[in-house]
């Protein structure tokens, strides 16, 4: 057993018999696999039936933590939710900070798997050993904050809630999951919750997390990583002004998606950036153990909006519901933003879907009988309310967007496949491709679908330093490989992105600190395997699930529709050739499917043998 870092245990839950036991966590999964989302993946895998449906009481439901959870390390606060998405029928990985991550390691387990339906509303009291599945009739229909304010009321407010609103009760393929105001947001583990009956999990922990070398441990997070973040301009930054701070700075890049990506610069954006929502804002608050303090909770002083109140908004948030919707009206998202976490969706995905049928209804293909009356026009910042409320409740048109856009598309047909913006289903975020090629291989790689956050290239969309030509495909593939490499091992060792990537902590730092917690020695080139191992095995999920290099697509918009303003203009994606050199890189043959020596150098041979 490894000396550290884990109490060597997962809680295994099935909801259907409602029986709850345990079993060990192997040294070899620590190992090779580190933590949070690598363990999580790997648990799947071995766990989950080939090609179940994830609404299926087979679907695994796993929440995992990693090796210095808990401890005084600063920012490692990210638990990994790993399960089969309901939107894009993929692996979903999704992270969280805050409260909640810390406090269940305390409590004695190192993960949750949990399957199986409840016949009734149920949610999970763990209370340091003590684990009961208790009735939650009365929770039903609940939102995530008065939910949370319930069980608090009862339990404390030392314990940590991780719940579902009406949207993952009424099984919005976009649901996302909240414990306080900090999400897991994307692909849908809101409704997975929802389909087995699970209302919420409830968290106490006291149990002191075991150390391999406690002393060694402790005094280098004081003499070292402490004194990086005093130093780190970086972390100084993201305290002034949180994620909103680089929305002017991608609009300047002229690629921030505005109305439904047919732009890429906003006219708005001074109205929606991070000044502005500085400005608006009445408080910042940490999560566990972080001296950043980068997130900011904002207040509505006035107008039709006031006295709406909100974590945030961040920055994608901003985007989706403002520069995407071509709305200039800071009150206005974080109202919507409020709603989004009340009602427990998915603020990209949301914005996304209300952009698809903004264009929708602007080319022709909806009409005012298909809206219920409403506008749906590009810049009505007053549709966004009502439209949240139709897609959490599955009203009206709501019930068609709640099957994300690429479901709606089709049902709408007309050729509404030309705006829905997605890659596997699942919504994108924040950049437009056009103008950051290696963003353009995320997007299309990244194991859930439209996704940023695997294998962000700040070099390319915040122009940081090193320069990298933005608009330049050779090299990308090396790039992109070698930066989701790396996002995986922070994602598996529960670190915020925000203050890592080499400042002010990077893999050497995240190498010593593993080390010292697990009493497992490694240096940076095994984290460098490790990484690479975690993105490969949730490729072999998909793979095993049925996709294939030709899923790894973009929308026509990005390969055929050049931007027509701003600095990206005239930029189109050359994904053929992006794609060629990057599955080079990899390892990956034509197909997109990993060769047999590359699974071989990674230890994944005999697991490639399950097929689907």
């Amino acid at each position: 057993m490894a000396k550290g870092g884990f109490f060597g245990k997962i809680l295994k839950v099935n909801l259907s018999e409602s029986k709850v036991t345990t079993s060990p966590l192997p040294d070899d999964f620590i190992r090779d696999y580190l933590g949070g989302r690598g363990i999580g993946g790997r648990i799947l895998y071995g766990e989950n039936p080939p090609r179940v449906d994830p609404y299926s009481p087979d679907n695994r439901f796993i929440l995992f933590t990693s090796p210095a959870m808990g401890t005084i390390a600063p920012c490692c606060v990210k638990y990994s939710l790993v399960t089969k998405s309901p939107l894009s029928d993929t692996i979903l990985m999704s992270l969280a900070g805050g409260f909640f991550g810390p406090t269940l390691k305390r409590t004695g387990y190192d993960g949750l798997v949990i399957w199986g339906n409840a016949p009734k509303p149920v949610y999970l009291q763990i209370l340091d050993q003590k684990v009961e599945i208790l009735d939650a009739q009365h929770l039903w229909g609940k939102d995530t904050i008065e939910t949370q304010e319930i069980l608090q009321s009862s339990m404390g407010r030392e314990t940590k809630i991780a719940c579902i609103g009406p949207g993952g009760e009424n099984l919005v393929r976009f649901a996302s999951i909240f414990s306080e105001s900090h999400t897991l947001g994307r692909g849908g583990g809101g409704a997975i919750m929802g389909s087995k009956n699970l209302k919420a999990i409830a968290v106490q922990g006291t149990q002191r997390v075991p150390l391999a070398e406690e002393g060694a441990f402790e005094k280098y997070i004081r003499e070292v990583v402490n004194l990086k973040f005093k130093k780190s301009e970086k972390a100084k930054a993201f305290g002034k002004y949180g994620t909103p701070g680089v929305l002017a700075i991608v609009n300047t890049q002229g690629m921030l998606p505005t109305r439904n990506y047919q732009q890429g610069v906003f006219e708005g954006a001074t109205t929606i950036d991070g000044q502005a929502v500085k400005e608006a804002s009445i408080r910042h608050e940490s999560c566990f153990r972080c001296p950043v303090a980068c997130r900011a909770y904002t207040r509505v002083e006035s107008g039709e909006y006031a006295g709406s109140e909100s974590e945030g908004p961040e920055y994608e948030t901003l985007f989706a519901l403002g520069s995407n919707l071509g709305n200039a009206n800071l009150a206005s998202i974080i109202a919507a933003n409020k709603l989004c976490t009340r009602y427990g969706v998915d603020t990209i995905s949301t914005g996304n879907v209300i952009g698809f049928v903004m264009e929708c209804f602007e080319k022709g293909i909806l009409s005012l009988k298909d809206t219920e009356g409403m506008e749906l026009k590009f810049g009505n910042h007053q549709v966004l309310l009502p439209l949240i409320e139709k897609v959490s409740f599955r009203k009206g048109i709501g019930g068609i967007l709640a099957e994300g856009a690429k479901r709606a598309a089709i049902r709408l047909g007309h050729g509404a496949k030309n705006y829905a913006m997605e890659v596997k289903g699942l919504e994108m975020s924040g950049y437009d491709p056009r103008g950051a090629m290696g963003m353009a291989i995320e997007y299309a790689t990244a194991p859930r679908g439209g996704c940023h956050q695997r294998g962000l290239i700040v070099q390319e969309t915040f122009g940081a330093p090193p320069y990298v030509d933005r608009f330049n495909t050779k090299g990308k593939g090396a790039l992109v490989k070698s930066q989701q490499d790396e996002v995986a091992i922070q994602d598996a060792l529960g670190f915020c992105v925000f203050v890592s990537r080499g400042d002010p902590m990077g893999i050497p730092e995240f190498a010593e600190m593993f080390s010292l917690a697990t009493g497992i020695p490694a240096t940076v080139a095994d984290l460098l395997k490790a990484g690479e191992r975690i993105f490969s095995i949730e490729r072999l999920y998909n793979l095993r699930e049925g996709f294939t290099g030709k899923d790894d697509y973009l929308p026509k918009r990005f390969l055929e529709q050049p931007l027509t303003d701003g600095p990206s203009k005239g930029r189109v994606v050359d994904l053929e050739k992006l794609l060629r050199d990057y599955y080079q890189q990899r390892g990956w043959n034509e197909e997109g499917e990993i060769k047999p020596e590359k699974l071989e150098e990674l230890g994944l041979k005999d697991l490639a043998t399950v097929k689907g």
